[in-house]
């Protein structure tokens, strides 16, 4: 064979190892350039999640659908907040890959996406707890981003937007329980224990209260009993039971009633048991029937009656989330809605007169 054709074979030779290389190359490599920006969850139909599970550090919140709501499994099933389950949803579905790391089971606890290390896992379930997806949420890399995974894949991918998944069940209760405006409050009435009671007015035009049926002698209200009058302001809960199952058997020996100029009552019955304050609401609305707006009436005439129309659906709003449970508050706030009429007290100052060099009169035989 001529050194011609030698060399010829030679370079085909090289040509076919160096096709061989790249083949192998192309088939072997991560296929993280189809994965790019693509979402993590794709055709999740939410109608068919039963159950939302979502877990951390051996701890877990159950959110199970009742009708189109969901409810806290671990808060005795109160009704979970519509729009903290909305959110939930989104910002879940919304995760997108940035690249493929490893599809090596192997590697899943360094990246810490295994049950046992992961920051966050949520797991959306059937009928009958079937599992249809979650996402296992791990490790933070320097530049925020985090490693994640399908929880029936080894597929492990960076993210680039992964959200902060809250994990207490009561990050998925609205907390606010009475929210009403300062301008609003006519008066406010506070009974201890021992029956005693004493009520705070708004006065007309005045940011100032005053102590209905007058003050005792030698006193005045303090900035305290600001605190008290403003506290329905906004109440919020730490904590909820059923009526009956909070801890300590706490007896319910205080009452706090917020008036509102739109008839409606807000009744609040106390309790403290150990350090911990407890609260069972109510309310009622004062004024006059339902009636619908006439043509003849004022402008201001209907806009009361909707004012009053409102009211009363709020009413029964407020008491069909309350009616049946008891709410832990904070001390601070459960302080200002118990507060005896002599911490709201203070002694007035008696006037001190000035003092000072005078000028002594002239006498009256002086010049």
């Amino acid at each position: 064979m001529s050194s011609k054709n030698l060399s010829r074979l030679a370079l085909v030779a090289a040509i076919m190892v160096v096709a061989a290389v790249i083949v192998h190359l192309l088939v072997n490599r991560p296929a993280q350039t189809s994965q790019t920006n693509a979402y993590l969850i794709q055709g999740l139909n939410l109608d068919k999640v039963i159950t939302i599970v979502i877990s951390a550090n051996d701890k877990s919140t159950h959110l199970q659908r009742q009708g189109k709501t969901f409810v806290v499994s671990e808060k005795s099933d109160y009704p979970a907040a519509t729009d903290k389950i909305n959110e939930l949803f989104t910002e879940t579905l919304d995760i997108q890959t940035k690249e493929l790391v490893t599809d090596k089971p192997q590697n899943h606890p360094d990246l810490e996406v295994t049950p046992d290390k992961a920051q966050s896992i949520v797991e959306f379930l059937g009928p009958d707890a079937n599992a249809i997806t979650g996402v296992v949420l791990g490790k933070r890399t320097d530049n925020g981003d985090t490693y994640i995974r399908l929880m029936d894949s080894n597929d492990v991918y960076l993210c680039q937007n992964a959200p902060f998944v809250r994990t207490d069940p009561m990050d998925y209760i609205d907390q606010k329980l009475v929210s009403v405006k300062r301008d609003d409050i006519i008066s406010v009435t506070v009974t201890d224990a021992n029956g005693v009671t004493y009520t705070l007015e708004s006065e007309p035009n005045s940011p100032d209260v005053t102590l209905a049926g007058g003050l005792p002698e030698g006193k005045k209200l303090s900035p305290r009993s600001t605190s008290v009058f403003t506290a329905p302001t906004s109440i919020r809960f730490d904590d909820v039971f059923k009526a009956g199952a909070e801890p300590g058997n706490p007896t319910f020996n205080h009452t706090f009633i917020c008036r509102l100029n739109n008839s409606s009552q807000y009744i609040l019955k106390l309790a403290k048991a150990g350090d911990k304050n407890y609260v069972s609401c109510s309310a009622v609305f004062t004024g006059p029937q339902e009636q619908m707006p006439d043509t003849k009436d004022s402008d201001e005439q209907i806009k009361k009656i909707q004012a009053q129309s409102q009211a009363r659906d709020d009413i029964e709003k407020f008491n069909h989330k309350c009616t049946g449970w008891v709410f832990e508050l904070p001390k601070w706030k459960a302080d200002n809605l118990t507060k005896p009429l002599n911490d709201i007290l203070e002694d007035i100052k008696p006037k001190q007169e000035k003092t000072g060099d005078t000028k002594p009169a002239p006498d009256a035989g002086s010049p």
